[in-house]
């Protein structure tokens, strides 16, 4: 299927969860065994440094297509989905408005050292398998089209 091309774009995250930042804490170490403390923020040192086009994940991790449909998700309010890209990562697509800002926001947190989700805006893609029809975020898909979104 085909999205349709739109000002606001598209954004692909990988999704990190608290283990992320436990397993953060083990790197840096807070205490003995068992003393584990998960931390959400550590000093940048540096932040001229930091690279804000691509944020905490890098030009290595952006996301590679083609893109595979996973899954549609269904939680929150606007239309998103699952993909996996070639190198299987898995990443939620999310269409509508909220893809700059939310870019812009993640890397802003990150840069002063918050962790943040590695959040990719792209203006198109390509997506395999695309069901028929979506339960949201139809009316961005063009009608007629057979595997490929673009955003």
């Amino acid at each position: 299927m085909i999205v349709k091309k739109l000002a606001h774009g598209i954004i692909l995250t990988v999704t990190l969860n608290i283990s992320t930042f436990a397993a953060e804490a083990d790197k840096i170490g807070s205490g003995g065994a068992g003393n584990k403390t998960p931390i959400l923020w550590r000093d940048p040192h540096d932040i001229a440094s930091r690279n804000l086009f691509f944020g905490p994940g890098g030009e290595s991790h952006q996301p590679h297509g083609p893109y595979k449909f996973v899954k549609e998700d269904l939680d929150g309010t606007n239309p998103k989905f699952v993909v996996h890209d070639r190198d299987g990562v898995k990443w939620k697509v999310k269409l509508g408005g909220e893809g700059k800002p939310e870019t812009v926001a993640s890397r802003i947190a990150w840069a002063v050292g918050f962790y943040t989700n590695e959040d990719y805006f792209l203006h198109d893609i390509q997506v395999k398998d695309m069901p028929a029809r979506l339960h949201r975020g139809q009316n961005l898909v063009a009608p007629g089209a057979t595997s490929t979104t673009s955003g």
